[in-house]
């Protein structure tokens, strides 16, 4: 595994990160991968690998589940954001989708959306409202429905698209496909070239590997909170060892 250099044009680089929990729990050891601007990068693995622990360092959230940083930094656009509070790192630049959705079931789906915008200028949640609506349709016609009332698929739509209202830089989505039948992972998958085309980066924290390495620049492989390889796409697609490692590589999703 080659080693990441840190460039002040990616728009994530992380270096030597490791995470505990606790005193002794140690869930990421000596972390590094980076994700150059305007590039889509996989980070594949199986439950309890680490995956979501790295989703936290990055965006702040880490010390609400308990974790901190023990070692390594994380850099964003030339900027080390180790350690920076979540409000912090959204006015930075970069977003995130978490596992299991999160919306607010209470709130409508405006509502919801308008939450993503906090960050931003009232005249820019007015736009990226309406953006967002054009660009979920089947939001737009569920725009004043309670969240809650929402298929599974509905709500991961809204999850992508509270997310996109800040206008990031730099998207994280973790598991954005768990739990979705195949038509809907494809939709999300599209819905991922989409934002990529659009010119933000996205670090895609997945399970289905089939899915994530049809649209990722390159991958890289965790286990027991170590990554344990990094390739292209398209050569980690040819890997018949990660193929048995993940195990659902074959899979498209759920019923």
């Amino acid at each position: 595994m080659s080693t990441d250099s840190r460039q002040s044009d990616h728009a994530l680089s992380v270096t030597g990160l490791s995470v505990r929990y606790g005193r002794s729990i140690t869930a990421l050891r000596d972390v590094s991968l980076h994700v150059a601007d305007g590039e889509v990068v996989t980070l594949m693995g199986l439950n309890g690998a680490g995956k979501s622990t790295l989703a936290r360092a990055i965006t702040g959230l880490l010390p609400a589940q308990g974790g901190s940083i023990v070692g390594g930094e994380i850099e964003s656009f030339g900027t080390h954001i180790t350690r920076r509070s979540a409000r912090f790192i959204v006015r930075h630049g970069i977003a995130q989708t978490m596992e299991g959705r999160r919306i607010f079931g209470a709130l409508t789906v405006v509502e919801n959306l308008d939450l993503g915008g906090s960050s931003v200028s009232g005249a820019a949640v007015r736009e990226n409202r309406e953006r967002m609506l054009d660009l979920f349709p089947r939001l737009g016609e569920r725009r004043t429905q309670a969240a809650g009332l929402l298929s599974g698929g509905e709500q991961q739509m809204l999850a992508l698209a509270r997310a996109l209202m800040s206008s990031p830089r730099l998207l994280v989505l973790d598991e954005p496909t768990l739990g979705l039948s195949p038509k809907l992972v494809a939709y999300v998958r599209d819905t991922i070239r989409a934002i990529q085309a659009a010119g933000t980066s996205v670090l895609l924290i997945e399970q289905n590997a089939t899915m994530a390495l049809s649209i990722a620049d390159r991958g890289y492989v965790i286990e027991h909170g170590r990554i344990i390889h990094e390739d292209t796409a398209e050569n980690l697609r040819a890997d018949e060892n990660l193929q048995r490692l993940l195990l659902g590589l074959g899979s498209e999703g759920a019923a």
